[in-house]
């Protein structure tokens, strides 16, 4: 592995195969290296270990970039080795796109995606490849909205805390999104109690206690607004329609890591359907760590489920739209 540490900031790790020209990955990254103040690891993984001059060359780097980022070199099975330098470097993301250079691009993603997000050190950043890198750089760089899916379960609760963070670094709205599931095969009792004569009230008390479970990990930031939405379907079907209905500039979702039923089916579709960034943070409750709650949700604003345009930051102006 060749390192060449070059500051305190952590490590945003972005594996390349040298299938796409590296400008349009690395300006994504530079993107989310702006809003989290990360420093941009560039790897490729080889067979055998290669010289530097070896090294720029597989990975097609332009030469601009290079004194900007760190390149890094692992020998291995690929979704491995990037696990392995992210544990190593201790990572702050990593960020992939959906295919590579073998990627079948009729599935929802590669085989080495798909192995990383299995179960990642860190939290996944995807991309999805058909997309124009500019305009995924562009939301990212003018970050207004961020939704996070909301099933009740522990590890979906998790991932409020990255995107509140987000929210308030970047001064954007978040839009906590729960959905039932309503499908016959899969019907659940409400996701609150039904008072016939008060239904105003159980929509306000049911958004109420929303907030204060969806913080019972992390503690909210002080200064923040969210929307608190409630829609009813295939729950997959339904994110993605949300999500481009309210011009999602991010999704943040939480799984634990397995393909085959539940969140999974969630996870493929956003994957196949996603017109902006993805952020998946991988976990179960043995492996999740536990902060300071609150019993208030001071400073927060719950304000239903119409979200307001901002355009104040014109992301169409980016090369190619979306």
């Amino acid at each position: 592995m060749i390192m060449e540490m070059s500051s305190d900031k952590k490590p945003l790790l972005v594996p390349l195969d040298g299938s796409l020209p590296a400008g349009q990955p690395l300006e994504v990254a530079q993107a989310i290296a702006e809003l989290k103040e990360d420093e941009i690891h560039v790897l490729f993984v080889s067979s055998r270990p290669l010289s530097p001059e070896e090294l720029a060359d597989k990975v097609g780097l332009p030469e601009e970039w290079r004194p900007r980022i760190t390149l890094l070199n692992a020998v291995g099975e690929p979704a491995e080795a990037i696990c392995r330098v992210a544990s190593e470097i201790d990572a702050d993301a990593i960020l992939m796109s959906t295919h590579g250079r073998t990627g079948d691009l009729q599935s929802v993603a590669g085989h080495v995606t798909l192995d990383v997000l299995r179960d990642p050190p860190c939290p996944v950043y995807v991309v999805r490849s058909a997309l124009n890198a500019a305009s995924q750089a562009q939301r990212l760089r003018c970050l207004r909205r961020i939704l996070v899916p909301l099933d009740g379960t522990f590890e979906a609760v998790w991932s409020v805390g990255e995107a509140s963070a987000l929210a308030k670094r970047a001064n954007a709205r978040l839009i906590m999104l729960h959905v039932v599931d309503d499908r016959p095969e899969t019907a659940r009792a409400p996701a609150s109690p039904v008072f016939m004569d008060h239904p105003s009230y159980e929509l306000e008390a049911w958004r109420d206690e929303f907030i204060r479970s969806s913080f019972a990990v992390h503690q909210p930031p002080p200064v923040a607004t969210t929307d608190v939405v409630l829609r009813a379907g295939d729950p997959g079907r339904e994110i993605s329609r949300y999500a481009a209905d309210s011009d999602a500039d991010l999704v943040v979702a939480s799984w634990n890591g397995s393909m085959s039923k539940g969140r999974a089916r969630v996870v493929q579709k956003l994957l196949q359907r996603a017109t902006y960034p993805l952020l998946f943070l991988v976990g179960t409750r043995s492996n999740l760590s536990f902060t300071a709650t609150s019993d208030s949700d001071e400073g927060w604003e719950a304000v239903g489920d119409d979200v307001e345009p901002d355009d104040s930051c014109d992301r169409r102006t980016a090369a190619g739209g979306y």
